[in-house]
């Protein structure tokens, strides 16, 4: 007999990816998904990087001379962080961070970059 796929159902009978997909329906939920979607792919950047270097949140955060506190917030992509911030963790993880803009079309944007 065939196995059926299984979803990962909630314990409330709803497959999670059904309700992220009826939330992103919501106006207010798919702002704020937007929102954060740096941050989030921020936060996984410095994950990957961070265990790649074989890291703690506590070491990294002593490399920067920060807190494990800042780190676990940077590494929720919940949060907002500042170029300043951005550049000493590039730094703490032996990497650069580069900032820009894109512009123009959206089939051939431009973009402009600079190291921090």
């Amino acid at each position: 007999m065939a196995r059926a796929k299984r979803e990962h159902v909630s314990p409330i009978g709803t497959s999670v990816v059904d309700h992220i997909t009826r939330s992103l329906d919501g106006s207010e939920f798919r702002a704020e998904y937007e929102r954060l979607a740096p941050f989030e792919a921020l936060a996984r950047i410095a994950i990957r990087r961070r265990a790649a270097l074989g890291l703690t949140q506590a070491e990294l955060a002593w490399r920067m001379g920060t807190t494990a506190s800042v780190i676990s917030r940077i590494e929720s992509g919940q949060h907002a962080t500042s170029s300043r911030t951005l550049k000493r963790l590039a730094e703490a993880l032996e990497t650069q961070a580069v900032l820009g803009f894109r512009f123009g079309p959206a089939a051939k944007p431009q973009h402009e970059l600079v190291v921090l």
